[in-house]
């Protein structure tokens, strides 16, 4: 082993000593061992910059690894992990040489090497990625020792040519290695991560940060040395142990923050921060209290989170003050086992206390991964499951009794109760959060009490999968939905089918082309449908998304109803702009609910109007607003019908208005002036010179009549959904050729015409014979869904 060959990289012997400082039993032959192993095993191979020997790469990682105080057997693992998977050694002869222990961490690190994270993963990659999840459930130290070595990648990754790779790396680390880092607590290295990422992903965003901060650096540094000075004075004339430190915030963070504020890197001041580490807890609070009475606090930026922990838990006392000269400084306050666990998560359980199983943030990974595991989704769909259970930020919300259930950052009411118990989760009608009585829709904040309230009426929707976050709500609303009878699924999923119809402005479901549709859903969806009730019972199931299915049906089907695709398909580019009317029972609080769910999912409201019906018992509302797409608009509707007292929500177009009034103001005029018409016609010179024509004319009045009242009532049935199937409808439709008779024949009494009564009753006869067995069909379509 030529060791000293590679002094120009990095000294082995320093670094073994830097490991015996925390590890005094480390055993330096089993050290050298493994670092002789890899240095063999990588002798040929050198790292993307073409003259780098590639067994530094181990080296760093095991600098990383020893920077987190790594035990031995992480450390060994470390110098091994490229081995199985860029040399000729396996891991059998590893586990030869090593035993089980070292061969079971170095390999739960290889199926992750395996697996580049793309959005359409190959089977075999996604249950690699799954086999490493299990690996780390089994034991974290499997990835930690990864995120050390993506650490050390993305350090170097400025020597890979390819722009196009080097942009899918640091999204695959920003996407994936990040939140781990996160959930585990590994702040050491999630900063550095995320500061890497966004060095590559947001380059122009990165150097003009990075020069804003530069710019404001002595100031800064001027503002923390007056304010540790100032705290240090009084500390120590009460004996109170304290070590202050200035803190910088990473980059990314800071550009995360200005990004959800909506301002600009120009608007970043020169606000400072400080960590104070002290003896105990009540020294916390003392220190706290001293900064209080010293600065004037933000009182809206205190949180205690030792008190209520974080969801990875993370423990400390957050407080801004108006600093020294009027800066604006961010403290946090925590122990000196607050702080060891805040910089390295779960790293701090493992290496400083040697533990290796047992605390919260273990047991929520582990249930989680193994929750996935079990789950009913595919592969296609893991690696979203993934990312939506455990690699999104996490808030912490408590039943009345305490409990912490622990779940991502915008989860609703609904992915609570299933998170409580499913039989809860399957019957929620509504919930106390925080004393207010709240919809399933509710998206639940970090801390947030919340009392499930449930009904027996109430049966998990198709519609609920639009508002759930995790993928253990998702799976048993699916699961539940898989078990309910066949016409039941029909109904259901002609009902949601007919909703996306009507959000889209599209009219009947029913009389859609067919077989254009079953086209779209073998592309699409890879399903083969024989009849709209196989459709039905697919959407009735989850297995097809109406949603998607009629985005995909505007976007590339535009004959299928020609009228207003075109239209559809080039707003969906520059967002919709959507006409609403919603009709509820009046209450107090009805229009700021209502506003809030618009203001919470909307680009911007047009215009918002709200009148009461006469004696203040109905409520309606008009509302034109502009949303990113269709998707959005059925959120909205989900929502809006969640709301207490809400009856019905639809959507009004353009179209729509003009056809339903323009028949019927024809049909109406036509009514009003056909004496008028009559007294011409029969004064006129064509009833003398064509008989046959004048009882033409005057036949064909009530069939015109006719004809515009059956085209208002098909304008009703497609764009007014909530008169759709009333039977007030019918009822209008029966009586209104019943008056025109009676009015036609008044009229031929009046002005002594001499028609065949024959052919007025056959006229009757046909009229009445057409809406029998309209009416008899919708009998029997109503019946089925």
């Amino acid at each position: 082993m030529a060791v000293d060959s590679y002094k120009k990289y990095f000294d082995v012997d320093a670094i073994f000593e830097e490991l015996k400082k925390y590890a005094p039993t480390a055993k330096k032959d089993n050290f050298f061992r493994a670092f002789s192993f890899a240095e063999k095993a990588h002798k040929t191979q050198f790292r993307k910059d073409g003259h780098t020997p590639y067994i530094t790469h181990p080296v760093e990682v095991v600098k990383i690894l020893i920077n987190l105080h790594a035990d031995e057997d992480t450390i060994i693992c470390a110098f091994l992990h490229d081995v199985p998977e860029d040399t000729e050694f396996d891991i059998h002869y590893i586990k030869e040489m090593f035993g089980d222990k070292i061969a079971f961490l170095v390999d739960g690190i290889t199926k992750l090497s395996k697996v580049h994270y793309r959005s359409n993963m190959p089977e075999r990659q996604v249950e690699s990625l799954k086999k490493l999840l299990l690996y780390t459930a089994e034991d974290l130290r499997v990835v930690i020792v990864k995120l050390a070595d993506r650490l050390h990648n993305m350090k170097t990754l400025d020597n890979i040519e390819e722009p196009e790779k080097r942009l899918r790396i640091a999204r695959e680390t920003l996407e994936i290695y990040v939140p781990i880092a996160n959930l585990l607590g590994i702040r050491e290295i999630k900063t550095q991560l995320e500061d890497l990422c966004f060095k590559h992903i947001f380059p122009r965003e990165y150097a003009e940060l990075n020069e804003k901060l530069e710019s404001v650096g002595k100031s800064r540094k001027s503002a923390s040395d007056k304010f540790i000075k100032v705290i240090n004075d009084i500390t120590t004339g009460i004996k109170l142990n304290t070590k202050i430190t200035s803190r910088d915030k990473n980059l990314y963070s800071i550009y995360k923050k200005i990004c959800s504020l909506g301002k600009s890197i120009d608007t970043v001041d020169n606000r400072i921060g400080i960590k104070i580490v002290v003896d105990d807890i009540p020294s916390c609070y003392q220190m706290l209290g001293i900064i209080h009475s010293e600065f004037i606090p933000k009182i809206d930026r205190f949180k205690d989170y030792i008190a209520n922990s974080k969801s990875n838990s993370y423990q400390s006392l957050h407080t801004t003050v108006f600093g020294p000269d009027g800066i604006i400084t961010e403290i946090q306050i925590r122990t000196e086992k607050m702080d060891i666990e805040a910089e390295y998560g779960v790293a701090s359980n493992f290496f400083y206390k040697n533990k290796m199983s047992g605390d919260l943030k273990r047991s929520s990974w582990v249930k989680k991964v193994l929750e996935m595991e079990k789950g009913e989704t595919d592969s296609d769909d893991f690696l979203e499951d993934l990312k939506l259970d455990i690699l999104q930020d996490r808030i912490f919300v408590f039943t009345p009794k305490g409990t912490g259930i622990d779940l991502p950052k915008g989860a609703s009411i609904i992915d609570f109760a299933y998170a409580i118990h499913t039989e809860i989760g399957n019957h929620t009608y509504k919930a106390d959060v925080n004393g207010q009585i709240k919809p399933i829709t509710t998206v639940l904040k970090n801390r947030d009490i919340v009392n499930v309230i449930t009904s027996r009426k109430v049966s998990p929707e198709l519609s609920w999968l639009s508002f759930t976050k995790t993928n253990l709500a998702k799976n048993k609303i699916l699961s539940y939905l898989k078990r309910i009878s066949r016409d039941k699924k029909i109904r259901e999923g002609h009902k949601i089918l007919q909703k996306e119809f009507d959000i889209s402005g599209l009219g009947i479901c029913r009389n859609a082309n067919f077989k254009k549709i079953a086209s779209v859903v073998k592309k699409e969806f890879d399903k083969d449908i024989k009849n709209l009730d196989d459709l039905f019972i697919s959407i009735g199931e989850g297995e097809i998304s109406a949603s998607e299915l009629v985005k995909t049906l505007v976007l590339s089907a535009k004959s299928l109803i020609p009228s207003g695709l075109r239209k559809l398909s080039k707003s969906l580019e520059q967002g919709v702009k959507v006409n609403l009317r919603i009709m509820a029972i009046n209450r107090f609080g009805l229009l700021k609910d209502i506003s809030e769910v618009l203001y919470d999912n909307v680009l911007d409201i047009y215009s918002l109007k709200g009148w009461a019906s006469k004696y203040e018992r109905e409520a309606y509302f008009t509302v034109c607003i502009l949303v990113p797409n269709l998707r959005t608009v059925s959120k909205i509707f989900d929502e809006l019908e969640q709301i207490d007292e809400v009856r019905s929500v639809y959507r009004v177009t353009v179209k729509a208005l003009i056809g339903f009034y323009s028949a019927g103001v024809a049909m109406i005029a036509l009514w009003i002036f056909s004496p008028f018409i009559l007294r011409f016609l029969s004064k006129s010179p064509i009833k003398q010179a064509s008989p046959a024509l004048f009882d033409l004319i005057i036949y064909s009045g009530p069939f015109v009549v006719f004809a515009l009242m059956l085209y208002v009532i098909s304008v009703v049935k497609k764009y007014f959904p909530v008169l759709r199937n009333k039977k007030l409808v019918w009822a209008i439709t029966f009586s209104i050729p019943i008056v025109a008779i009676i009015t036609l024949a008044i009229d031929i009494i009046y002005f002594d015409l001499h028609l065949s009564w024959f052919f007025i009753f056959m006229e009757v006869f046909l009229i009445y014979g057409y809406l029998i067995m309209n009416y008899m069909h919708y009998l029997k379509t109503t019946q089925r869904t």
